[in-house]
């Protein structure tokens, strides 16, 4: 009996030496998995923090291959901004009676469907169309001085121009001429490609008269 005993103590020894070390390794094997999946997740979080996005590209009807920039990229520089606002408010400055709708619809693509209702909205304050119609007058415009850039910034997640500029304003007509003087100030904004092929739009306009 006192055999049978000591056989079942040696036994019940052993099966706790097992469990024992068998807890002991699966504890060991469970940190290590858990440190494991830490560097994995410090790791993961490193690459989508850091990691540069890949460059995105679009194709155009001619098959060419062009890149895309998000609109918070100004993509262009400020003395860019300053020669192309120039040639486009003098665009909408050189009008004829017979042909403004013509020169006005050529001009258009320059504008977000808000800034040509801007633009719109300053000509029929000032009476400017309705004069050149009535008058049969020929309108032609120079920018006396440099355009300055008031404020580039991002607005609503589109990288935006402030510019301003004054303008010579000269009106032609059958028997006389006249010359008038025009601060315009314009925002221009960054829009995609697809809307216009240089990436950039006026979105705003104001003229004041003097």
């Amino acid at each position: 009996m006192a055999e049978h005993n000591v056989k079942f103590q040696e036994i019940d020894f052993q099966l706790n030496e097992f469990y024992r070390d068998a807890y002991r390794r699966t504890m060991k094997l469970l940190s290590f998995f858990i440190v494991t999946a830490f560097f994995l997740a410090m790791g993961l979080t490193w690459m989508a923090i850091e990691r540069p996005q890949p460059p995105y590209y679009a194709a155009v009807v001619t098959g060419e291959i062009i890149p895309m920039h998000a609109l918070s990229e100004p993509v262009v520089t400020n003395d860019f901004i300053a020669r192309w606002s120039a040639l486009a408010v003098r665009l909408v400055y050189n009008l004829s009676f017979e042909a403004y709708e013509k020169q006005l619809a050529q001009a258009q693509p320059n504008f977000t469907s808000q800034g040509w209702a801007a633009l719109m909205s300053a000509f029929k304050s000032a009476g400017f169309l309705n004069e050149i119609v009535e008058k049969h007058l020929i309108v032609s415009a120079v920018v006396s001085n440099t355009p300055v850039i008031l404020a580039p910034l991002v607005l609503h997640g589109k990288y935006t121009w402030r510019v301003q500029m004054p303008l010579l304003v000269t009106f032609t007509s059958a028997s006389e001429q006249r010359k008038q003087r025009v601060m315009v100030t314009i925002t221009v904004e960054r829009v995609p490609t697809k809307d216009a092929a240089q990436g950039i739009q006026i979105s705003d306009f104001s003229a004041g008269y003097s």
